[in-house]
C-alpha cells in the first residue's frame, strides 16, 4: 500500500501549491466537505451556524481551521508513510475529543481532491490524483488502526 519515491514526489509538489495559500485551500476544503456532506458540520460547534455558502466564506473561523487542518495533513505528508509520532496525538483527540468517524475522513480526503482538481488543474493530473488518493488512504488507514488501539469504533 505504500508510494513509491515518484509517488511521494508528485502528493509533494502539489502540496507546494497548497502551502502557498493554505488558509483558501482549507476553507474551500472544509466548505466542500459541508456542503457534500452536510452532517460533517454538526461536529463543529464554531460552524453549525454556518448555513449558505457564503456564510462560510465569510468565517474568519472557518478558514482559521481549514488552515489548521491541511497544516497538520502537510506534516503528515512530508513525513512519507513514515507518520506514526504525528499520527497519534491527531488519532487521540479525533477519538476520544471530537469523535470523528473515520468516514468522515473519506469525505474529507474527497474534498481535497476536488479542491485540487478545481484549483490546480495543471499541477494534479492522474498520475498525481492517484498518488495523492493513495497517500489519503494511508493516511485513513492508519488512523483507523490508532482508533482501534484506543477503542474507538469510529
Amino acid at each position: 500500500m505504500g508510494l513509491s519515491d515518484a509517488e511521494w514526489q508528485l502528493v509533494l509538489k502539489v502540496w507546494g501549491k497548497v502551502e502557498a495559500d493554505i488558509p483558501t485551500h482549507g476553507q474551500e476544503v472544509l466548505i466542500s466537505l459541508f456542503k457534500a456532506h452536510p452532517e460533517t458540520l454538526e461536529k463543529f460547534d464554531k460552524f453549525k451556524n454556518l448555513k449558505t455558502e457564503d456564510e462560510m466564506k465569510g468565517s474568519a473561523d472557518l478558514k482559521k481551521h481549514g488552515g489548521v487542518v491541511l497544516t497538520a495533513l502537510g506534516g503528515i505528508l512530508k513525513k512519507k508513510g513514515q507518520h506514526q509520532a504525528e499520527l497519534k496525538p491527531l488519532a487521540e483527540s479525533h477519538a476520544n475529543k471530537h469523535k470523528i468517524p473515520v468516514k468522515y475522513l473519506e469525505f474529507i480526503s474527497e474534498s481535497i481532491i476536488q479542491v485540487l482538481q478545481s484549483k490546480h488543474p495543471g499541477d494534479f493530473g492522474a498520475d498525481a490524483q492517484g498518488a495523492m488518493k493513495k497517500a489519503l488512504e494511508l493516511f485513513r488507514n492508519d488512523i483507523a488502526a490508532k482508533y482501534k488501539e484506543l477503542g474507538f469504533q469510529g
